[in-house]
């Protein structure tokens, strides 16, 4: 019995049996339409929640006690996994659409920037929006502005942002500003985010917190935006998979016309470029990209007032790659690599990478959907969709940009790497990653700068 359970918690069988069952159910058409790669999440979510569930109502002395206790401790798989992945389909990415970046945004100008600012603004609208109507939709279920921040973050899946809400609660003086609110914002404050803590039972007599009661908050604070941070990125992730896979036949594109026009495009837009040719895929290369990358994602570039700004190590490595497929040769090193050979680079991080998302959330995504954290979940939702809709019209109606780079633009702007694996798979060819390479770095500042300010208008 102890074997079977073992082998039933092993994180990599865990991890093969979510990809192998995940692209078994995305290979299922319903019309034109299928899952893919972004099979990976559902079947990831339904496994995660069933060995979480396990592993917390596991009884010491039973079998399988100790694989529980390692599971509650650091998760169904290793977080390294997340970021692994996320980095492989990321170089991927990089290398396969920097040798056309030049030609892009000359041919595209400042459209992509606009697509990668709007929808973090759109976003943060609509989340400011929920934080005010909230008292109002849900009365009994208060939400703080640290929730929503998080969920803001979560729904954007931006880990970047997420890193900065929590360092900008972490060096928060909270008792100053919880002395500056009013007795009824105090109120409020208290009952949403300590509801109930024996330091806190008279409001009225706060008129300076004490070190302890400081400390409390701050924890709270920083738990929230945890709290809204986790519900929120998988119903993003859902989100923007499902919104690029039915846009196209809600508003009646046709995605062969598309490629075809866009192949148009793509040559005119070459013509006088420089060809270097491809090579095989060099991991060497590979590696040196990625090194260079994580350096690139950890410089912090200060803001004055709005903190700092940094891309990460998901959105270093990227830019990293662009930057070296673009410039193509240094001296007799050739960074321009075989097409096809990256796309299976990238197929395999993607496809690990929905696996892990799927598996790291599935029990969080089940319980807020049951419990307490459904109202940010459906935030999340209107977060999500109402920003991909606006960047959407104004992409198409107002920029009349091909639908096979306005989806890649649009996952771009929402830093989702599982949403371009949906466009990858909707449209079937790899153009879509130049319109998310071009709109995610922007997309990366416009969520850490909103998020500053969110924090410095909202307690």
């Amino acid at each position: 019995m102890n074997t079977v359970v073992s082998i039933l918690t092993n994180q990599f069988f865990l991890l093969f049996l979510t990809v192998a069952t995940g692209l078994l159910i995305g290979k299922i058409k319903i019309k034109n339409f299928s899952l893919g790669v972004s099979g990976g999440i559902f079947t990831g979510i339904v496994i995660g929640w069933a060995v979480t569930n396990f592993a917390k109502n596991a009884q010491e002395g039973t079998a399988g006690f100790t694989a529980a206790k390692r599971i509650l401790n650091t998760g169904v798989v290793s977080s390294v996994f997340f970021t692994f992945f996320l980095m492989m389909f990321l170089i991927a990415i990089g290398l396969t659409v920097g040798k056309n970046i030049g030609s892009i945004f000359k041919r595209y100008g400042i459209r992509f920037v606009v697509i990668g600012v709007v929808i973090p603004f759109v976003s943060m609208v609509v989340a400011v929006f929920c934080l005010k109507l909230a008292p109002a939709i849900m009365p009994g279920t208060p939400v703080n502005s640290f929730e929503i921040s998080g969920m803001y973050s979560g729904a954007m899946t931006s880990t970047p942002a997420y890193g900065t809400a929590l360092d900008i609660v972490d060096a928060m003086d909270m008792g100053t500003r919880f002395q500056l609110l009013t007795d009824e914002k105090k109120a409020e404050a208290i009952e949403s985010m300590v509801p109930g803590h024996e330091l806190f039972q008279n409001v009225d007599l706060l008129n300076e917190l004490t070190a302890e009661q400081t400390e409390t908050l701050s924890e709270s604070a920083k738990s929230a935006v945890s709290l809204g941070y986790t519900v929120a990125f998988p119903i993003g992730v859902l989100v923007i998979v499902i919104m690029i896979s039915i846009l196209p036949k809600l508003f009646g594109i046709d995605i062969e016309k598309e490629k075809e026009a866009y192949q148009k495009e793509l040559l005119e837009s070459q013509v006088n470029t420089k060809v270097i040719p491809d090579r095989p895929v060099d991991f060497m290369l590979f590696g040196f990209v990625a090194f260079l990358g994580i350096i690139l994602g950890n410089i912090s570039i200060p803001l004055g007032r709005f903190g700092s700004f940094s891309l990460g190590a998901a959105g270093g490595v990227l830019i990293s790659a662009l930057i070296f497929s673009y410039i193509g040769k240094i001296g007799n090193v050739n960074f321009r690599m075989d097409t096809k050979s990256l796309s299976m680079v990238r197929d395999m991080g993607l496809t690990f990478f929905m696996a892990v998302v799927g598996l790291t959330y599935g029990y969080d995504v089940v319980k807020s959907l049951a419990g307490s954290g459904l109202f940010l979940a459906v935030m999340a939702v209107l977060v999500e969709s109402m920003a991909v809709l606006v960047s959407f019209l104004i992409g198409r109606k107002i920029f009349k940009l091909n639908w096979v780079i306005l989806s890649g633009a649009i996952c771009g702007g929402c830093t989702s790497a599982p949403g371009l694996g949906a466009a990858l798979s909707s449209i079937g060819n790899d153009e879509p990653t130049a319109g998310y390479g071009a709109a995610q770095p922007f997309a990366i500042l416009a969520n850490v700068l909103l998020i500053t300010i969110f924090h410095q208008i909202f307690f």
